[in-house]
């Protein structure tokens, strides 16, 4: 009988870790608002240039402030997931807070933004441990751990609690962009913001 229970445990385990879902956004309410972090282009160059020029690859420093209840990113590889998310528009309740379409959308005042199939453009995106900053590289994958966004001719955005955030004691998170490519450069769209409760 005890060998029968133990057959059954595996598959068991299995089905327990496949009901693990992500993290569901905030819906708005009066007591958080949000706080804009980073909201910059960045070139990265092709891969081939590395050696002449190490613009393949961007660390990026931000500190989250006090009272952050999460933080959220978008990033958009090439101009369509940037042209597509500027064609969103918001509900009169939703633009009566913000003009921003991923604001919006990571406050939970609207349900989608869009998700861009078509285009060429890819690059890569890890939240690093503050001891990974210095070494990261094309020759590094071993972030399997942390959030990685590979592919970003899509949309993204996620939603990151931040007990599960690595960052230094002073709150201070940093972020890894790479392009893989060999034979072209893309243009990083990067938006981030914390949702910080209001002071009482």
């Amino acid at each position: 009988m005890k060998k029968q229970y133990l057959f059954f445990l595996p598959i068991l385990l299995t089905a327990l870790g496949s009901c693990k879902k992500e993290p569901e956004p905030v819906v708005y309410n009066d007591y958080v608002e949000p706080y804009e972090l980073v909201e910059e282009t960045f070139r990265l160059g092709a891969r081939s240039t590395a050696g002449f020029s190490n613009k393949s690859i961007i660390t990026r420093s931000f500190t989250l402030p006090p009272r952050t209840v999460y933080w959220a990113y978008w990033m958009g590889a090439g101009p369509e997931p940037v042209s597509e998310l500027a064609k969103v528009a918001l509900p009169a309740t939703a633009a009566a807070l913000t003009d921003d379409p991923f604001v919006a959308y990571a406050w939970g005042l609207i349900s989608a933004i869009p998700v861009v199939n078509a285009g060429t453009a890819t690059a890569d995106l890890f939240v690093l441990e503050p001891r990974q900053k210095d070494s990261f590289s094309f020759n590094n994958d071993d972030f399997r751990a942390f959030i990685s966004k590979p592919q970003t001719k899509n949309v993204h955005d996620k939603y990151i609690d931040v007990l599960d955030t690595p960052m230094e004691p002073n709150r201070t998170v940093t972020i890894g962009l790479r392009n893989q490519s060999y034979t072209a450069g893309v243009d990083v769209k990067m938006k981030i913001w914390a949702f910080v409760v209001k002071p009482l």
